[in-house]
This record gives C-alpha cells, structure tokens and sequence, in this order.
C-alpha cells in the first residue's frame, strides 16, 4: 500500500477532476484547472476499444482518464479507496462515490465474475469432484459447487460504489455435510480477503471456498446403510468407521441399524464394532 501512497494521490484527484467536468476540485486548495467531461463521454470511453488508433483522437484526455481511472481502481483498490476516504469535503467524497457508482463499478462487476470464473476453471484438476461456476445475480456473484447429489452457494454481494465500499460474503443458508464452527472459519477467512488490498478480491475468496469445500469432501464415500453422503437428517457425512474393514457410517444410520437388528456388528464385514 506504501508504493501507492504520496505521488499517486494528486494523480487520483487529477483523474476525478477530469471526470467529474471539474466539480472536483483538482487541488487540496480547493481550486479547478485543466479539461472536463460529462458522464456521457466517461462511458464512452470505457466503452470504446482502447487499442484503436482513434481511440485517444476521439475523446482525448476524457478517455484517457477514464481508463487511467478503471486501471486503478481494478489494480490497486485500496489506494483508490484510501484516497476517496481521505478526501476532506463529504461533498467531493460524495461525487467520486457517485461517479464510481454510475460508471465504474458495473464494468468492475463485470470483470470480477470473469476473473472467478478464469481461476475457477485454472484450478480446476485441484477441485476433484467438484462442479464449481459463477453466476451473476446483480448486485451478488454467486459460487456454485456441486458434488454428486450436495448443493451449496456462497453470495458475494458487490455494493453500488465497488471497489470504494467493500464487497460482503453472505453466509450460505446450508452446507450440507460442513459442521458449522467450519462454515464460520471459512466466512472469517472470506471477510480478511475482501477487506484486503490485493485487486480481483472475489475470486480469490471463490476460489478458496471451492478448495475448501473439494478438500472437505475429499475421500468421502457414501454411507453403507442410506447410501448417502450426507444424512438427511443431520446433514452429517460419515464419520463412524468400523475397526476391521474402516468403512464409515452416519453415528445416525448406525445406531438404528444396531436397534434393529438387535447387534452391535458392522453391517459389512459383520465383524464387531
């Protein structure tokens, strides 16, 4: 964070000048020099193809700084954030937020669910068994895994004003299989990830969840009683394993079969338990 300190911030407060039409006082002493843009310009910019060679003829320093500004805020959030948040006027901070908001953040929203998806797919042969995508479900991104007949999601909401708020991993309404003091790591180590400084926040933290819930399930067999990963009941997987052929059970599906039959033997080998 240190190497974007200092020299940059003039730069950001230069950039949001332009792209303000000079509402933003291009100096801390709160006067205005140099070009302005409208909105409509802003999105053009960001719009157009930046390797055309009309490109910087047709818009000038409002395409320029338009780019300039989305490079930032997608390579170094937290300086862009850090930057915003240390701008002494709320009204200066209130229209950066808006222009982030209006123009930016849905071109980041956009990306962000491209980089999931490419880290998804680059890790994929560490994701054994496991079917991982992203969909998008404005303003969430959400992490879809499957393995066999489990289903679990993790929502990642992105606020309006992405990157300047930070984005919030919701906890899922199930994890079948996942005891719950786990679930709360996980949610624990997603929070420290997106409040970090490292640019394309989201994917990391899918990623992580879809090698932890791979990792989770790695080696899991189905019960020998229900035939089921995970009980329905419960939503345990089996833990229980019988000391001669190391077969595991739901501590569930063992218990009744022990009440049913009147026996305290494994259900495979018929050895005791």
């Amino acid at each position: 964070m240190e190497q974007w300190t200092g020299p940059v911030q003039p730069l950001l407060r230069l950039l949001c000048h332009v792209l303000t039409s000079g509402r933003l006082a291009a100096r801390d002493d709160g006067t205005s020099r140099g070009e302005t843009a409208s909105e409509v310009l802003v999105a053009r910019a960001l719009a157009e193809d930046s390797d055309s060679p009309d490109f910087c003829h047709a818009y000038g320093l409002s395409a320029l700084a338009a780019r300039t500004f989305l490079l930032a805020l997608r390579v170094a959030p937290a300086a862009v954030r850090s930057f915003w948040e240390q701008l002494p006027r709320r009204r200066d901070r209130d229209l950066v937020e808006k222009l982030v908001a209006r123009s930016f953040s849905p071109v980041l929203f956009l990306a962000e669910a491209a980089a999931a998806s490419t880290q998804l797919e680059a890790h994929a042969d560490r994701l054994t068994d496991i079917e991982a995508s992203v969909t998008r479900r404005a303003p969430q991104l959400v992490l879809q895994l499957a393995r066999e007949e489990l289903r679990a999601e993790l929502c990642v909401l992105l606020p309006p004003a992405f990157p300047l708020r930070l984005a919030t991993a919701e906890p899922p309404e199930k994890m079948p299989g996942i005891p719950k003091p786990r679930i709360r790591n996980w949610m624990l180590q997603a929070r420290q990830v997106l409040a970090g400084q490292k640019p394309m926040v989201v994917g990391r933290v899918m990623l992580m969840w879809a090698r932890s819930f791979a990792v989770a399930f790695d080696g899991v067999e189905d019960c020998p009683i229900c035939y089921n990963v995970v009980h329905l009941t419960t939503q345990t997987i089996p833990r229980k394993a019988c000391p001669t052929c190391k077969h595991k059970f739901h501590n569930e599906c063992l218990y009744h079969w022990f009440k049913t039959s009147a026996k305290t033997t494994c259900p495979l080998c018929t050895q005791p338990f």
